[in-house]
This record gives C-alpha cells, sequence and structure tokens, in this order.
C-alpha cells in the first residue's frame, strides 16, 4: 500500500518540551513514513537521523489537543496499530509478530531469523538483566503477547515503540514496530538492522510499561535503548554511526536534548557496565520512577563504592583513549572502533603560566589542550574539567558556570604534574568542578615525582595479583615496549604498554604470554624500552 503524499503548512503558537506543536507534528509524519512537500523526511528537526520515534509517537499522544482540528484527523488516522495478514509466535511463546506476507510493507528479510531474534531480546532483557516484561495489553493484537508490526516506516526509520494503553498515571502497554526491509536511508541494513531494532524498541516497552515515560529524561531512555542493542547483539554495531555527534560535544550537557535524542550518549551506559557490571543499567531504572535520571546515576554509583565527580571525570579519560589512541585490555573495548574526541580549547602554552576562561554546562566534559614548545620535545598536556552539578543539569541543562583555568610552570597550587607543571581552577563554585590531566599520552593518576624503582609485586603470584607492573621513563609517544624473557633468554612475551603515572611512573602487565597462557613458576627477565632508555631486571613468578 502506497504511503500518500500530504502538504501542510500550518502555525501554532503552543510548545512541547521547546518543540512547537507544529514541529512535533511534522516529525510525526516523518516517523510514520509520510513524506511532506518542503520538508526531508530523513532527519529530525535538529539534523539527526530519527532512527526511532519512541519520544515523538508518545509525545504526540500526550499533546494530541494541542493539535489543529485538521492535525487532529491526520494523527488520529495514523496512531492505530499497524494493518497485518499474518502473525507468528516465537518458540518462547512471549512475544507475537504481525507482517504482511506480500506487497510493500513485507519484510524482506528472513522472518525465522526474525523469530529467534526477538527470544534472544527477551531472555537477555528480561531473564538475564533481571527487568520486568511489558505488561500484556488487554488482547489487542489477539492476546496478552508483546506485539511487534513490521511495516514499511520509509528512510532512515528503524521502528518506534507507542504506549496505545494507559496503565497508571505514568505507565502504559505498549506495541512496537519496526522498519520491513532497512534499505533506504539505514547505517546497518536487513536482519542485522532488525535485530538491534528490537532489542532497542523493546526495552522502551519495558520502561513504559514497567517505571515510567518522562519526556524530560528521554534522552536517557534512548541512551538505554541503543546500549541494549550492543548488550544483545555485540557484533553488529550499529550504534558506532551515532558514537561522533557526543564526542563532537563532551562539553554539552550529558541530558541535553539539542544534541541528539540520546543515542549518541550510549558511551556512557557502556561505560558503567565496564565499570560495574551491566547490573548497575537495572539499578538505575529502579530509582527512575521516582527521581531523575542523573540523580539516579549519582545514588547508585555511591553505592558501589565511588561517586558521581570521580566516576563522570573518568568517563572523560576514557573518552580521550579512542581511535589510534586506544590502549589494548584497557578502557572501552571497541575503543579503537571509535571517534576521537573534539577539544573545546586547544592553545600555546607560555611560561610561565597561560589561562583559558571556559563557560561550561551542568554535567559536561571540558577538554582543554595546551601545546608548550618550550621544552624538547615539546608537551602536550589535555586537562580535563569535568562540571558535575546535577542539580544544575536538571532545572536547566545550558544553566552555564564560568570558570578560569591555569596551567604554570610556577606554584600556583598543590596539583603538581610530574614536576613539569602545577594547574588551578577558580569558579564561584568550585565543589562540582574536578579535573584529571593526560601528559604527553599519559594518564596522570596523582601527584607523579618518580620512577617505580623495581618491578611490583614481587615475587608475582597468579592466585593474589592481577597485573605486575614495571619501572619504565616518560616519553613523547606515551607507551613503552616490553619484552619478557625465560631464565635461558627465550623471549615469552613482547608488546607495548601504556605508560602510567600515579605516584610513580609504571607500566603494567598481566602476565600472559604470546601464547595467551600464564607462565611456570621461576625466574624471568625484563626489558622495558621507553624512547631510548632500557630498563631491566629479573622477577620471580610463583603459579600457585
Amino acid at each position: 500500500m502506497k504511503k500518500p503524499l500530504i502538504a501542510f503548512l500550518l502555525f501554532s503558537a503552543f510548545f512541547v518540551n521547546g518543540q512547537s506543536i507544529d514541529s512535533l507534528y511534522n516529525q510525526f509524519l516523518r516517523v510514520k513514513g509520510i513524506k511532506q512537500l518542503g520538508l526531508p523526511n530523513q532527519v529530525s528537526d535538529a539534523g539527526e537521523p530519527i532512527k526511532c520515534g519512541f519520544g515523538t509517537i508518545n509525545n504526540v499522544r500526550m499533546n494530541y489537543d494541542k493539535f489543529s482540528a485538521t492535525q487532529k484527523k491526520v494523527v488520529a488516522a495514523l496512531l492505530g496499530r499497524p494493518a497485518s495478514d499474518t502473525s507468528v509466535v516465537t518458540k518462547s511463546g512471549k512475544i507475537r509478530i504481525h507482517f504482511f506476507k506480500s506487497g510493500v510493507n513485507a519484510p524482506v528479510y528472513d522472518i525465522n531469523e526474525l523469530v529467534k531474534a526477538a527470544d534472544s531480546v527477551y531472555n537477555y532483557e528480561v531473564n538475564i538483566l533481571g527487568f520486568p516484561p511489558p505488561p500484556g495489553d488487554f488482547g489487542l493484537g489477539g492476546d496478552d503477547l508483546y506485539d511487534i508490526y513490521i511495516e514499511n516506516l520509509g528512510y532512515g526509520n528503524y521502528g518506534y515503540t507507542d504506549g496505545d494503553q494507559k496503565l497508571t498515571d505514568s505507565t502504559y502497554a505498549c506495541y512496537s514496530a519496526i522498519d520491513n526491509d532497512f534499505e533506504q536511508g539505514f547505517n546497518t541494513h536487513g536482519i542485522n538492522a532488525a535485530k538491534v531494532t528490537l532489542a532497542h524498541e523493546f526495552h522502551h516497552a519495558i520502561q513504559m510499561g514497567n517505571y515510567i515515560y518522562r519526556p524530560n529524561d528521554l534522552w536517557y531512555m534512548e541512551l538505554t535503548s541503543t546500549s541494549m542493542e550492543e548488550f544483545v547483539f555485540d557484533s553488529v554495531n550499529d550504534y558506532y554511526f551515532y558514537l561522533p555527534t557526543y564526542f563532537r560535544y563532551p562539553h554539552k550537557s550529558l541530558g541535553n536534548l539539542t544534541i541528539d535524542m540520546g543515542y549518541s550518549r550510549v558511551i556512557w551506559n557502556l561505560y558503567l557496565k565496564e565499570r560495574f557490571g551491566v547490573g548497575i543499567i537495572k539499578q538505575i531504572w529502579d530509582l527512575i520512577p521516582k527521581e531523575r535520571a542523573l540523580k539516579a546515576f549519582a545514588d547508585v554509583i555511591v553505592k558501589y563504592g565511588s561517586d558521581f565527580k570521580t566516576e563522570f571525570n573518568q568517563f572523560g579519560t576514557w573518552m580521550y583513549y579512542t581511535n589510534f589512541r586506544a590502549v589494548p585490555n584497557k578502557y572501552f573495548k571497541e575503543a579503537a572502533s571509535y571517534p576521537l574526541i573534539k577539544y573545546l580549547m586547544s592553545t600555546q602554552f607560555t611560561p610561565p603560566s597561560t589561562l583559558l576562561t571556559v563557560s561550561s554546562e551542568p554535567v559536561s566534559n571540558n577538554f582543554l589542550v595546551f601545546r608548550d614548545n618550550s621544552t624538547t620535545p615539546g608537551d602536550t598536556l589535555v586537562s580535563i574539567l569535568s562540571n558535575c552539578n546535577i542539580d544544575g543539569a536538571i532545572s536547566s541543562p545550558i544553566k552555564y558556570l564560568d570558570f578560569n583555568y591555569t596551567v604554570s610552570t610556577q606554584k600556583i597550587s598543590d596539583r603538581n604534574i610530574l614536576n613539569k607543571y602545577y594547574t588551578k581552577y577558580e569558579s564561584s563554585n568550585n565543589f562540582i568542578l574536578i579535573e584529571s590531566n593526560i601528559l604527553d599520552n599519559i594518564p596522570i593518576e596523582g601527584f607523579s615525582t618518580a620512577e617505580l624503582d623495581y618491578p611490583f609485586p614481587q615475587p608475582f603470584r597468579y592466585s593474589v595479583n592481577p597485573e605486575i607492573s614495571f619501572p619504565t621513563k616518560i616519553n613523547g609517544t606515551g607507551k613503552a615496549e616490553l619484552y619478557i624473557y625465560s631464565a635461558g633468554m627465550k623471549l615469552v612475551y613482547s608488546g607495548a604498554m601504556q605508560i602510567r603515572a600515579s605516584d610513580k611512573i609504571y607500566i603494567t602487565w598481566n602476565a600472559i604470554d604470546n601464547q595467551n597462557k600464564k607462565l611456570s613458576s621461576g625466574v624471568y627477565i625484563y626489558f622495558v624500552k621507553s624512547g631510548d632508555v632500557i630498563n631491566k631486571g629479573k622477577f620471580v613468578i610463583y603459579n600457585d
């Protein structure tokens, strides 16, 4: 069945969460695959791919009375559940999939593969993560199974989830719709696109059916659903295509909806999973019905023995080590495939001091770069200043805090970096700020003054220690080469390691050889080459 061509020129004084009612209406038509004269249907008003119509569909439902009489007629006709002539129930008996066998709405991918994928989604999100399943919909779709409809959604629209049955003041029974071919305007195509869309939309149904639909936290609802794509179908990686947006704007508030709908900020959930385990995501959602998402982050992180300021600042460091700066077995596991962070400011350092003035949004990471050509070789200092004002972000994501940040070769504070630089920040509220630094690609984890004196721990025991540290020197690349030999001078390991700096300067190794095996007990010889400097010595391994 062909989509109609509709043209409207309408004006309204109503706004929904900063978006005019006409803009919302036009976006709704795009989600439904309706092309309008003079209005491109492939992007949202923010200029990004729509990807998911969840927020648009449900904002339309909740603001139906604000539309004009003409708009209401069109909206009412399009809000019903999609038509179909066939349905199948998945093997688990939890999900019913509706589709046409032929015509423009018929799926072009393998429906049997989709059925298996739907059960994988249910199993992971409900049985493994422990989320409650979507509630029943009073028999709509033929029974109380969760309904997924396949239809031709048009250019770039992966799917949507519609809360068409109100349960409480804040929860709704839902159904989901996904595109039938994922061909034109999509980053990922065919069955792989269908799989990640199932994972994405099914979690929206969990959110809206069991927790809450809160437009002001729509960004975290989208962020969470996008993270489910990666958690359930790790090999597809459709989320790669959305990351560049947030990597360009880390200085924008984490909850700022002017960046995008939340897809690109999926990286935050990936960080939380790597740091604390995937179970933290459900713990956050358990709090969200009673408090905003940002507050829920802070409250749950405390339960894990940390705090939001520390984690959000460290999150900034993880975002730095991507692409060609990625460090194997450290930070994000797929970091090499991620884009590079965009610096907020970059300046030439002029001794003895250089000052930058920054206006920062709440809950943002501000990357400041100082290039010092007065040294040989020249130094590059990256300072990550995190504004962790959660209350400010909740009240207004664009509530700026001005601060001055100074780097100096003279003592202006107690924060000293490798006996080279001192740093200092000044604002009306220093408490909400926190900084970390990266000098010549080396993360500074404290006030580093000297190289490690000897391998530590000594001896190394597999039953006690996760890794062993070796002394090294600073160089311009931020990496050192490690070579491990047996007592008979047989090379058992070689590799490039990230130089680290806390109270000492060192590299670490997990004591796994080039064949990915543990070493036998005995004496070993190490060589660490950093630039032209070599550190060497002996250490003992106990394979107990």
